[in-house]
């Protein structure tokens, strides 16, 4: 007889060095701050197994009566973790629902001991107060409004509370920063500097981005398949983000066809050839060597940007490659170098406070350039996959400025007869 039983979500049986001596404790489910599993207190029974299954079900009743919460004993805390945990199937990436974990984690710090029909207007803007004069910035109490204002929507929904305590305050989301992108002369530049080096993955992808507008993990996450040389257009359908998982796009608008100019659709042919010829060196090379490395020959499935093994292409190593080819082609500069030890004994360098090009930058500078070219909004959201016309309006308003700036002029000198 085994000794010790888990029974799924229950609990567990452990027998106990004495005859017919068991020790049982009950499951208690996650901790939503810890996010550890919790067990009861053991307790000690004696009989059978089977009997000691029985123990456990009723010292489970028994807390499970215990605990029993009325509605009008629900904490804010304990509503807000099951309102995160029951919304989970709703993410389509698991960084989206660490992100929310985070302010759920925020709203029960400040929050978390009161009733849901304890909280109210007057104690809400109290407590943003103290928390600006902690330091709190205008983002973050954004954030936490924002959530604890839809957890309470539900709550309202649940019939738990009358009326939503958020509603009378307004904490406006703060103006984004402003978002560098290249000139036109910097971005030719730096297209000249790609078309100049050896077809690779990483330059494919600085290309990408530059002529397409995909997000980093869109390019990374792009397979062949998806590639369409007859037709000029590659179709977005997944990203290859930090979770180092393939999964759907940020949004469902996201997924979309982007068409391409002459000059990418001629360095992806060139790279594919490459890359296939590259793969199969690498395997006929790996099979002369006493190795457990493994090379992946090129298939429709393969990344376009891949590691040099055919698979996809670490997100934190490609982004220490883009900074590191940034400094070296005048776009960035690298902060000092910390030299250290690690815990294994080896020497290391570690490099300080990069300022300069960032990959998403690339994005903005083709939204920028676009727009100031008279592209029209609709394109440009649909290029980037933003979830709304508006939203790329608000992102890009210098550029539709600068538009409206020259499109006053122009109408100017129409109607002057210049």
């Amino acid at each position: 007889m085994s000794g010790r039983s888990s029974l799924s979500g229950i609990g567990s049986v452990e027998k106990t060095g004495r005859k017919n001596t068991w020790r049982i404790r009950v499951a208690l489910g996650k901790d939503p701050v810890t996010g550890k599993y919790r067990k009861s207190p053991s307790r000690t029974v004696h009989g059978t197994k089977s009997e000691a299954t029985k123990a456990l079900m009723e010292y489970r009743a028994e807390i499970m009566d215990a605990s029993a919460v009325r509605p009008s004993d629900i904490t804010v805390g304990e509503y807000a973790a099951r309102f995160h945990e029951e919304r989970e199937h709703e993410f389509r990436s698991p960084l989206a629902w660490n992100r929310e974990a985070y302010e759920i984690k925020r709203i029960a710090e400040a929050f978390g001991a009161y009733r849901l029909q304890e909280l109210d207007t007057f104690t809400l803007r109290n407590a943003y107060s103290r928390m600006r004069k902690e330091g709190a910035t205008e983002s973050r109490l954004h954030r936490v409004h924002q959530k604890l204002s839809q957890i309470m929507n539900q709550a309202v929904d649940d019939g738990l509370i009358a009326k939503n305590p958020c509603s009378p305050i307004s904490i406006p989301r703060p103006k984004p920063k402003e978002r560098h992108s290249l000139t036109v002369d910097e971005a030719q530049r730096l297209n000249s500097i790609i078309l100049g080096l050896p077809a690779s993955a990483p330059h494919c992808a600085v290309l990408l981005a530059l002529h397409t507008g995909m997000r980093r993990g869109e390019v990374l996450g792009l397979t062949w398949e998806h590639v369409h040389f007859d037709k000029r257009k590659l179709y977005v359908a997944q990203q290859y983000a930090c979770d180092k998982v393939p999964r759907d796009p940020k949004s469902k608008k996201s997924k979309r066809w982007i068409s391409l100019d002459s000059e990418i659709v001629a360095y992806l042919e060139e790279w594919k050839r490459t890359q296939r010829i590259e793969l199969e060196n690498r395997k006929r090379r790996l099979d002369h060597e006493d190795t457990d490395a493994i090379a992946i020959l090129q298939t429709e499935k393969s990344p376009v940007v891949t590691n040099v093994y055919g698979g996809y292409y670490d997100p934190n190593i490609f982004g220490r490659w883009f900074r590191e080819f940034c400094v070296e082609n005048g776009f960035g500069e690298q902060g000092r170098a910390i030299r250290y030890v690690d815990s294994r004994g080896i020497p290391r360098i570690k490099r300080t406070g990069y300022e300069g090009l960032k990959f998403h930058e690339l994005r903005h500078t083709q939204a920028t350039l676009l727009i100031s070219n008279g592209a029209d909004i609709k394109t440009v959201q649909n290029r980037l996959g933003h979830s709304t016309a508006a939203l790329t309006m608000d992102i890009y308003a210098h550029a539709i400025e600068q538009n409206d700036r020259e499109a006053a002029d122009e109408i100017g000198e129409l109607l002057g007869g210049e």
